[in-house]
């Protein structure tokens, strides 16, 4: 990590993809230091490129160990993340007064409260104080969130609670008991956000993730007052930064992939359609099921995908329509580069298809040089580090933060179908040689539309239907 020794060292400030490139890298303890300060010094000079972020922090227990690996991690997001701490235990006081905890204007509050925030009492198997305790929860969130909008203009992000050690397998049976109240409580904040009255962190899914004996420190919790582990915050600032960069408009758009031994086991112009390995009663076979669809859930959520293979054409596309196993079909993808150029030129090439700028792009290679080939080349481009063994690819995916969205509506799962049109016309546009051939060829991409979207396309032209977008970009090696 010679660039980031350079930094630290002094040098001169990397512009925006570098340091993008340099944040988005595995980091030790040491290395992680050296990013905090670095986006210490951006933060000063209000570094180019970036999208600057004013972030409240309000909870009943200590936050302030969060507020420099947040700004590290939005680094690698495109965000200049700047916490502010309410004081200690401020939550009543910012919800139910006329107080204002907070000196300046935020784009979002963050409130994180564990249980003892919640002031209910629920004697086990008393069915009505549960429902009363859920009931008040609800209050207090949304007390927070109407403060959020009226004092500071912006929305409330709650945590979720984290799951607790329970005590039996029939604690979420029983009425009254923590393991079941917390599911209660998020469910609540989930449907809250759902109808758009707060965001949600899913600290849950985190804490679930890394496990709870990790997640909970009973020792600081108690003496610290610190709501999880102090060694965890680079890693939750960064699920936390995830969100914030979907609420800017950063998440990555489209997912770019590669073919041999990424989707399917094998080489298909050396092994044959019969030689490579997908489903097939294989645990390898299998895992390359899996990925595929999950890929296709990705597109569900309007997620556009793109091939990029080194590989002849028609070669390439023989699994998508001949192989039985084969979730993924031509009709899913976007746009189809296989040839023998690089990699990165191909890249581009999908991007400028897409009208998309390369930070909206991710990649997913199981090839290690390809990957670092391509994040030297494209260092805006979002370079996944799968591995090679397909049984991880989805893991590490969805551990990117990627893909991290708000809660979907209608224009999201039509998003992909959109920007597979804007794909079509653009390779048309290519393929004819003048304005009024392209202008005749329209026709032609309106039917394509229609395939793609199952409904006619005749009240509404190719243009109208392909929706503006921002240029995004996320992490990945964390």
């Amino acid at each position: 990590m010679a660039e980031l020794e350079t930094i630290a060292a002094g040098g001169e400030m990397p512009d925006y993809a570098a340091t993008r490139s340099v944040a988005n890298q595995q980091l030790g303890p040491r290395q992680q230091l050296r990013i905090e300060r670095l986006a210490k010094r951006l933060g000063r000079i209000k570094g180019k490129g970036f999208t600057p972020i004013e972030l409240g922090l309000l909870g009943n227990r200590t936050l302030s160990y969060l507020s420099d690996p947040l700004s590290a991690a939005g680094l690698a997001r495109g965000l200049l993340i700047s916490a502010h701490e309410a004081p200690y235990d401020g939550v009543a006081g910012f919800a139910f007064s006329a107080k204002n905890c907070f000196e300046r204007g935020l784009d979002a509050v963050l409130a994180v409260l564990d249980e003892s925030a919640l002031h209910a009492e629920r004697p086990l198997l008393d069915r009505v104080a549960e429902d009363e305790a859920v009931l008040e929860a609800e209050r207090i969130a949304s007390a927070i969130a109407e403060a959020a909008r009226s004092k500071t203009g912006c929305p409330a992000i709650i945590a979720t609670l984290p799951p607790c050690i329970q005590l039996t397998s029939a604690d979420i049976a029983t009425p009254g008991s923590t393991a079941r109240f917390r599911l209660r409580v998020n469910m609540m904040l989930g449907n809250g956000a759902a109808e758009g009255r707060w965001l949600m962190w899913d600290q849950a899914a985190l804490a679930s993730r890394i496990g709870i004996e990790r997640w909970f420190d009973p020792v600081a919790y108690h003496s610290a007052k610190v709501p999880f582990n102090v060694e965890l915050c680079p890693l939750a600032a960064d699920n936390i930064a995830s969100l914030l960069a979907a609420k800017s408009g950063k998440s990555a758009r489209a997912l770019v992939l590669d073919l041999d031994n990424t989707l399917w086991g094998g080489v298909i112009g050396d092994d044959g359609l019969a030689g490579i390995r997908i489903g097939q009663n294989s645990a390898e076979g299998e895992a390359f099921v899996a990925f595929q669809s999950f890929v296709l859930g990705l597109r569900e959520r309007g997620v556009v995908l793109a091939v990029c293979s080194k590989n002849t054409d028609a070669v390439a596309r023989e699994p998508f329509r001949r192989h039985p196993d084969m979730l993924l079909k031509e009709e899913h993808i976007a746009v189809f580069q296989a040839n023998w150029d690089d990699k990165a030129t191909n890249i581009r090439a999908i991007a400028e298809k897409l009208g998309l700028g390369l930070e909206s792009l991710a990649y997913v290679d199981d090839n290690p040089a390809e990957r670092e080939r391509v994040r030297r080349e494209l260092p805006l481009v979002s370079t996944i580090e799968v591995g090679e063994d397909p049984s991880f690819f989805i893991d590490r995916v969805a551990g990117s933060g990627l893909f991290d969205h708000l809660p979907l509506n209608c224009d999201d799962l039509a998003r992909a179908n959109s920007y597979g049109g804007r794909a079509a016309v653009a390779e048309i546009r290519a393929r004819v040689g003048n304005y009024e051939e392209y202008l005749k060829s329209l026709g032609h991409a309106d039917d394509h539309l229609t395939l793609r979207r199952g409904r006619p396309s005749a009240h509404r032209s190719t243009h109208q239907q392909v929706q503006p977008v921002q240029p995004h970009h996320a992490p990945l090696q964390r």
